[in-house]
């Protein structure tokens, strides 16, 4: 909430909570991946100002990593690294 208010950035502990919170919502409706659409603040897109947009496409699937197989099994995550990545 402090962030929403202060533009304070949103805590570590608060980030992994949203993203299992969004995890368990997005799979109960079914979805496996999803699409974060933004405007690049970098420039280099050939429009004035950055005008046009661009799609990163994810998965809620990883490698399990600790599994100590050579061949790393698949599991259903959304980690929050990968909501909270800034462009």
């Amino acid at each position: 909430r402090e962030a929403l208010v202060t533009g304070a950035a949103t805590s570590e502990e608060d980030m992994k909570v949203i993203a299992e919170v969004m995890f368990t919502w997005a799979r109960e409706q079914g979805a496996v991946s999803f699409a974060h659409w933004f405007f690049p603040i970098r420039g280099g897109s050939g429009a004035s100002g950055s005008m046009c947009g661009a799609c990163k496409m994810d998965t809620m699937i990883d490698l399990d990593w600790s599994s100590a197989e050579a061949t790393k099994p698949f599991k259903a995550t959304l980690p929050y690294e990968r909501l909270f990545f800034g462009e």
